[in-house]
Formats: structure tokens, C-alpha cells, sequence
């Protein structure tokens, strides 16, 4: 019994291999509302003749079948970039169908190749092996079958005469999954198979009491992050980099973020190949960080520039910017390291000024300055950290 909700609506990820073909005679048995999405990859000889034969078993069973006739061709990081292919066709044709859930028949050998392949990458997942309710790519996902061996599955698909196909690629060892499916899991007694899942049962345990400890936690606040242990804090900036959309950090990069964090340096920028990390005072955050930030505009006369980095509006004047109406032409452009403003009768570098307001080092190559018609700086915005966007502003930095 895969003790499901009859009242929702399914969409099932079917590669036409035995485990989902068994998941899909058993909702048929049970008489489920679910449909089949199936992604030719091209990438095998017999992909064609596996969606022609999962085509003529769903018109049989009367089930509507998607299937992404993918064209794209793949020369690296296969795996990652097939499950990137299938899973963006699974969320459009989730999206657009109404689908309550997507299901996939991962069972009880994947769930233990998957906690064996994270133990020797030293991973800290959110989940040690794999989750039964999950969610990704905007879909809530059920795993029904994580407590069925694929011997079971295999044994369940001859009894009941379902047709599948192997794929044979799953049977070389030249891919470090495959070698852990045939040289351990294949191999583990029942006694073994046992233990290692109540091992995988109190790592989930203690994640999750990790997880609760940091709940109240302000993962944007370096000082509380530094007060957490080891584990907690690795926890934690998972989540923080999570939130910020960026799912992969490696434990080398990881160890660098940590020892910034508990350092004193105030402001630090740490870019990576796909991100950045950046500490500014005591917030930290990840970012698209564009160190080499260049940007000017000319206001030839009072008017209006709404412009990705600043609004201006002059056009009842600016003299609370210190600006006459001589000054014109204004050019507004980020500021430069050497740049000076007149401040009663004295002149200061805005590199100095950022720092007495202690701006944050991600702001300072891209904020903005007014200069005249002379090439003088004539107004530089303060920075405030609490700054809100009112009415009536005639200036403000976005």
C-alpha cells in the first residue's frame, strides 16, 4: 500500500527503468489520479525505443504521458546536468497542470548510496540520505518507496509481468555512484542494510536538533554566528546560502567563510567562482558582488535620472546638495578613491568618509557622487544604515 492521498493529483517521473514502472502499477492498482512525465535525453541508443514503449503502455492504461524530447547535447558533468533538464521540465509541466505532487521512485538503494556518497564527501546535508517529503524547483515531492530494496521492486515487476528497461549504464563502475551501488550496497547483509539505516536515522536526529538550535538565530549577524559550535555554524551558513539561491559550497570554501566570520576585520569580500561572500561589519550575507562597478551620468540642465543605482529629481532644485544652477552641466557617477568634497573649509577623500560611516565595502565602488561642470565634487550622499526611502526625497541611492 503506498498510503497516499487519493483526493491529490500526482505527476510521476518515469525514466521507463523497473523502480518507477513498479511505482506506476501500483497507483494504477490502486487506483491513484496520476499522470507520467518522462524525459528523452538522447543520450543512449535505446532511448527512443524506451519512450516508444512507455507511450503505448500509458495509451494501454489510458494515463496521459509529457515527455521533454531533449535536444540539448551534454559533453560534461552528465548527471548534474541531466537532473537539471528533468527536473525544470518536471516544475513546467507541474506548474501548468495543477499537480499536487511529484512522485519518484527512489527506494531503500538509493537512499543508502546517497548516505555513503555524502559520508565520503563529508557533506552536512539537511537530510542524510534521502528525504520521503521534500520540495524542490517549486514542487512538493514524495519518495513512496524509500523502504522497498530494488530486489524487491526488480521481483515485483517479473511477478506482475510490468515491461521496464535497463539502462546499462548503471551497470559500469566508472561513475563513483555506480561503483558504491556494486561494490557496497549490492553487497551489504541484512544485518548491514539494518544498521546502516538506524545510523542514518540518528544523523537525521541530530541535524535536526542542529536545525532547531539555530532556528532563532540571526544567520545575517556575524557575532551570533561565531558563538555557535562547529556544526551548528556550518548548518547555519548552509541556510544562509540556501536563502540566497546558491546550494553548493565546498568544504574548503567553507572553512575560509567560517574563520572570516570569526575574525575582527570588519569588512571582507571573499569572491568565489559563482558568488561572493561578503562580511560588512557585523552582516554577512552572500552576493553577486561586481567589484569593477563603473557607471556616469550627465544632467545636462534640472530634471529627473532614475537609473539602477541612484534616483535624482532636480527639477525644483538641489541646493540642499549643494548645487547652483552654474554647476550645470552635472555628471553623476561612483565614486572614485581619489575623490575629495569640500566640507566647511576643508577638503575629505570620500575613501575616508566611508569609512568614518562605516559603509560597507560592497556599497563603496558603487556609490554614488555629483560632480560640476568644473570636474569638482561638489556632493556626496551620506550613507546611513538604517536609511529608508521617504517622500519627497529629491536623492536617494537604491
Amino acid at each position: 500500500m503506498l498510503n497516499l492521498d487519493k483526493n491529490k493529483k500526482y505527476l510521476l517521473a518515469c525514466s521507463y527503468g523497473p523502480d518507477s514502472m513498479a511505482l506506476f502499477n501500483m497507483l494504477l492498482k490502486e487506483g491513484y489520479n496520476f499522470e507520467v512525465a518522462h524525459v528523452n535525453y538522447h543520450f543512449r541508443i535505446e532511448s527512443d525505443q524506451e519512450e516508444k514503449d512507455l507511450r503505448e503502455y500509458c495509451l494501454k492504461n489510458n494515463i496521459k504521458i509529457h515527455v521533454l524530447d531533449n535536444k540539448e547535447k551534454v559533453t560534461k558533468n552528465l548527471e548534474a546536468k541531466a537532473r537539471d533538464i528533468r527536473y525544470k521540465f518536471f516544475e513546467q509541466v507541474y506548474k501548468e497542470n495543477g499537480f499536487d505532487y511529484l512522485l519518484i521512485a527512489h527506494h531503500q538503494d538509493d537512499l543508502l548510496e546517497t548516505y555513503l556518497m555524502q559520508i565520503k564527501r563529508d557533506l552536512h546535508p539537511n537530510t542524510y540520505g534521502l528525504a520521503r517529503f521534500s520540495s524542490a524547483f517549486n514542487m512538493y515531492i514524495i519518495r513512496p518507496l524509500l523502504d522497498c530494496t530494488k530486489a524487491i521492486l526488480l521481483e515485483y515487476c517479473e511477478q506482475n509481468n510490468i515491461p521496464y528497461s535497463i539502462d546499462k549504464t548503471n551497470l559500469e563502475d566508472n561513475h563513483e555512484r555506480n561503483k558504491i551501488r556494486h561494490e557496497v550496497v549490492e553487497k551489504l547483509s541484512d544485518e548491514e542494510r539494518y544498521n546502516l539505516l538506524r545510523e542514518i536515522k540518528f544523523r537525521n536526529e541530530a541535524v535536526r536538533e542542529v536545525l532547531k538550535n539555530i532556528e532563532f538565530v540571526n544567520i545575517h549577524n556575524a557575532y551570533q554566528l561565531s558563538r555557535l559550535n562547529e556544526i551548528e555554524i556550518i548548518y547555519a551558513i548552509q541556510t544562509l546560502a540556501n536563502n540566497c539561491q546558491i546550494f553548493k559550497i565546498s568544504k574548503a570554501n567553507m572553512n575560509e567563510i567560517i574563520k572570516i566570520i570569526r575574525s575582527k576585520k570588519p569588512n571582507v569580500v571573499l569572491q568565489y567562482k559563482d558568488y561572493a561572500f561578503v562580511k560588512e561589519y557585523d552582516y554577512v550575507t552572500f552576493a553577486n558582488y561586481d567589484e569593477k562597478c563603473s557607471y556616469s551620468y550627465t544632467l545636462e540642465e534640472p530634471g529627473k535620472l532614475d537609473t539602477p543605482y541612484f534616483y535624482l529629481d532636480f527639477t525644483s532644485g538641489a541646493s540642499d546638495r549643494n548645487v547652483k544652477d552654474d554647476d550645470y552641466p552635472l555628471t553623476i557617477r561612483n565614486a572614485d578613491k581619489k575623490d575629495k568634497v569640500k566640507i566647511k573649509d576643508y577638503y575629505k577623500e570620500a575613501r575616508r568618509l566611508f569609512i568614518d560611516w562605516k559603509m560597507p565595502m560592497s556599497l563603496r565602488n558603487r556609490w554614488p557622487v555629483i560632480v560640476n561642470k568644473n570636474g569638482e565634487v561638489i556632493y556626496i550622499p551620506r550613507y546611513q544604515r538604517d536609511f529608508e526611502v521617504g517622500k519627497n526625497l529629491n536623492f536617494y541611492v537604491k
